[in-house]
This record gives structure tokens, C-alpha cells and sequence, in this order.
């Protein structure tokens, strides 16, 4: 079992994902926060488009010491304990090729504890929850208590960009 985890999501120079969880090479890695209720879907990336809810536009992009504690905050060797059955994801981190086309994601939900990435493979481990909020403030990335919080910060968001 420990062979498998460790095999899963290596992060190397240059950012080269070697366990084929991803098709190509990563570029760079950057971190949204979205209102998941601007759209019917609730994923962060569906067929390489971003959610209309994202607040961040751009996203907050990683440098390589944060993706360094990205890949040990979702690595684990202890199977994940799912959350509530709900799942009303705000944030994730997005995986951009050389070129800058998303080609995968990993989303979460703090107000429930469950995941998703995309494409699928990727192990559902126990993530470091405390790593990754600290990770999430450190870029400038919100994490608040409400939906209705997160919608009110798009609405905000969406008003400065007119």
C-alpha cells in the first residue's frame, strides 16, 4: 500500500508529475476560489473550462516550494474518512500544461471535508486539512463559513470587474 501512495503524486523540477495522473507536464499550479452556485455543475474544471463562479480570476499561482506542501498536503498513507454527504466545493487548485491549457484539478470542500479530482485516478487519501487552509490564506484565498458569504463575494468580485 505504501508503494502505491508513494508512487501517485511526485512533484519534481520541473514540476514534472510522474505517476500519470496527468497526461502531460505541469507548467504551474494555481488556486481558485468559486462560488459553486453561478452554474448546475459544481466542479471547479469541466472539459478544460473554468466554473463561471470564480471570484479569483487568474487564480493565485503556486511557487514551487507551495507546490511542494500542496503535493505533502494530499499525500497520505491513511484511507480518506468521507465527510458529510453533501459536497459544495469554494476552492481548488487547477494544473496548467507548458502551454497554459488546464489539463486536471483537484477541488475540496471545508465546510464538508470531501474531494474530487478530475481526471480520476488520483487516490483518496486522508488530506492535511490544516495545510491546506494555511496554503489557501497564504495565497489571499478566502475561506469563509456560508454559501451565501461565498456568493456575496462573487457578486463584489463580479462588480469590480465592469
Amino acid at each position: 500500500m505504501k508503494r502505491y501512495f508513494t508512487g501517485i503524486l511526485l512533484l519534481a523540477s520541473p514540476l514534472l508529475l510522474q505517476a500519470g495522473w496527468l497526461p502531460r507536464e505541469i507548467g504551474e499550479i494555481r488556486a481558485y476560489v468559486y462560488d459553486y452556485r453561478q452554474e448546475e455543475s459544481d466542479s471547479l474544471l469541466r472539459n478544460g473550462r473554468l466554473h463561471r463562479g470564480v471570484i479569483n480570476d487568474g487564480g493565485a499561482q503556486l511557487s514551487d516550494e507551495q507546490i511542494d506542501r500542496l503535493r505533502e498536503a494530499i499525500r497520505s498513507n491513511q484511507e480518506r474518512v468521507p465527510g458529510a454527504f453533501c459536497y459544495l466545493p469554494h476552492h481548488g487548485f487547477v494544473f496548467f500544461d507548458k502551454e497554459g491549457k488546464a489539463m486536471g484539478h483537484i477541488e475540496l470542500c471545508f465546510q464538508c471535508g470531501n474531494v474530487a479530482s478530475s481526471p480520476k485516478g488520483l487516490p483518496e487519501t486522508q488530506w492535511d486539512w490544516k495545510a491546506l487552509r494555511r496554503l489557501l490564506e497564504e495565497l489571499g484565498i478566502p475561506i469563509l463559513e456560508k454559501d451565501e458569504e461565498y456568493t456575496k463575494l462573487y457578486e463584489e468580485a463580479k462588480a469590480k470587474r465592469k
